[in-house]
């Protein structure tokens, strides 16, 4: 039984929209948090005093949240159809 089966009818909208929300938000900070890093690690941004850890961890959170939005989007197919 999958996990839409054992949603109530009535909390299936909001959860569907709510999961949306999760892919829009995760996918546009993800992209976002990632270039910005990826420019850290290759000295392409102008800011000084962030080593290449510090700009690898900013790629890697960058990362999670489009693996979060993938979610969403799993999520959102899940609950709306």
């Amino acid at each position: 039984m999958s996990v839409s089966n054992r949603v109530p009818d009535t909390l299936k909208g909001p959860l569907g929209a709510a999961s949306l929300g999760v892919m829009l938000v995760g996918l546009v900070v993800g992209y976002i948090f990632t270039m910005l890093g990826i420019t850290l690690v290759l000295g392409l941004n102008g800011i000084e005093g962030i080593s290449d850890m510090e700009a690898l961890i900013v790629v890697a959170t960058g990362l999670a949240c489009i693996v979060a939005g993938y979610l969403g989007w799993k999520g959102f197919m899940g609950f709306a159809y």
